[in-house]
């Protein structure tokens, strides 16, 4: 081969015989931005912690499960006092505050009763007051070795007596207060309030009257829905997450209604069950989400779309 034949071959074992640069190696800062992004990626990946996904896995995108909304806390109006029922003040469907008059006994009974226990404590302070005087007269005339220890003694005993009667006669009055004031049934607690279940001119007993309607409060509204419990576990262990709180702090819920339109507000899951259901292996997840227009109402079926923290950040 010629000179120029050689050059092609000549320059191609020049190259293979120069010593290839290596690639740089990571520094202690650039494998803790890996490491960061590695579990970043992670929690990205498992930001559905709480549902399962289609197909038995965890998927990285926004996940849509069922739930649905329950009340945040419920009551029954009841009676403490017997009665006969002469007003009621509310409708089904009503919105009412905590304190609101709803039902109306009639108070005749309580007020001649408030009446009775007030001239008691009348009767009973004036027997005090009387008892009182004689034992001071009595200890005065002891002092003086005028009466023997058997006089004084019968005197600090009524005086003892009768400051106990009026004690009795007070807790009275304050009962009999307490029952007038009973007259009136008020809401535990602020919702919505059923229809009631009594008519106006019915008589109530205390320990046998029915339910007469029930309250439900619903803003906050309560979203439930059920997820995998080894899904959770497989995504503590993965993410090297410290509690299933550092989790459940990364997810955000939102809802979509029937009809598909999309819930303005979103949530954090703040609450699992004790137990996992043995049949289905889940857990159920709850999660508040401000309902001021009470257009989340409890038995509503809503679609939760579940996504990560993180994914907003990006």
């Amino acid at each position: 081969m010629t000179g120029p034949d050689l050059a092609p071959f000549d320059a191609r074992r020049a190259a293979a015989a120069r010593p290839q640069a290596k690639a740089p190696r990571p520094t202690g800062a650039s494998r803790g931005r890996r490491r960061a992004a590695g579990r970043k990626a992670l929690l990205a990946g498992f930001a559905g912690l709480l549902c399962l996904a289609a197909g038995g896995g965890l998927r990285a995108d926004p996940l849509v499960l069922e739930g649905r909304v329950e009340a945040s806390e419920r009551a029954v109006l009841a009676s403490r006092l017997d009665g006969v029922v002469v007003e009621i003040l509310f409708e089904g469907g009503d919105a009412v505050a905590a304190g609101q008059p709803l039902i109306r006994l009639d108070p005749t009974d309580a007020e001649i009763a408030l009446e009775i226990a007030r001239a008691r404590v009348d009767d009973a302070r004036h027997r005090l007051e009387g008892a009182s005087k004689r034992k001071a007269r009595q200890e005065t005339l002891h002092d003086r070795g005028i009466t023997a220890d058997s006089a004084l003694g019968p005197a600090r005993t009524e005086a003892a007596r009768a400051e106990a009667a009026l004690a009795l006669a007070e807790a009275e009055e304050r009962r009999a207060g307490l029952d007038l004031h009973r007259t009136v049934i008020r809401a535990p607690i602020s919702g919505l309030i059923s229809p009631p279940g009594v008519a106006v001119g019915a008589y109530l007993e205390a320990k046998a009257a029915p339910p007469l309607a029930t309250i439900v409060a619903i803003d906050p509204a309560r979203v439930a829905y059920r997820v995998s419990y080894a899904e959770r576990l497989a995504t503590l262990d993965a993410a090297d997450a410290n509690s299933v709180e550092e989790l459940l702090s990364a997810v955000r819920l939102r809802l979509r209604l029937p009809g598909g339109r999309d819930y303005p507000a979103e949530a954090i899951p703040h609450a699992a069950s004790a137990e996992v259901d043995a049949q289905t292996g889940a857990v159920t997840v709850w999660a508040r989400f401000p309902n001021p227009d009470s257009l989340l109402r409890p038995g509503m079926a809503v679609t939760v779309l579940s996504r990560n923290a993180w994914e907003d950040a990006d």
